[in-house]
């Protein structure tokens, strides 16, 4: 019996992507920080539209960034589609109708994960900052 033409191609080519899949199965949970136990203090600094701004400390125990705002009530839990939505902010609600939203950022640099999916650690400093324009 004869073998289909490209069948060995087929089967090395399976093998190389399930390979492919493990290990960026694996540089993923290497680059995904993971969350701290216990309590932590932070900073949260929220820049207003005027360019005020606040800073504000919260010692909490949770373990992710969304759910310490909320708990410190920094922030009105506005739950949209992707979890934490934050519309408001230290009493200043983003408007919409003018591309307004609040930008997360740590230490200034910008964030790569949702506010409910970011994990806290003692001593970090976080920034909220009204944003205009998409």
């Amino acid at each position: 019996m004869q073998k289909k033409a490209g069948t060995g191609k087929r089967i090395a080519a399976v093998i190389c992507l399930i390979v492919v899949a493990v290990g960026l199965y694996f540089v993923w949970r290497w680059a995904v920080p993971t969350p701290v136990a216990g309590q932590k203090t932070l900073t949260v600094e929220i820049v207003h539209g005027d360019g005020s701004r606040r800073s504000f400390p919260i010692t909490t125990q949770e373990e992710f960034l969304g759910r310490a705002l909320v708990e410190a009530g920094l922030v009105v839990d506005d739950q949209g589609d992707y979890k934490l939505y934050i519309q408001t902010a230290d009493g200043e609600t983003a408007d919409s109708a003018k591309q307004e939203w609040w930008c997360l950022t740590k230490g200034g640099e910008p964030v790569n994960t949702g506010a409910d999916s970011t994990p806290i650690a003692d001593g970090e400093r976080y920034e909220l900052t009204l944003t205009v324009g998409y």
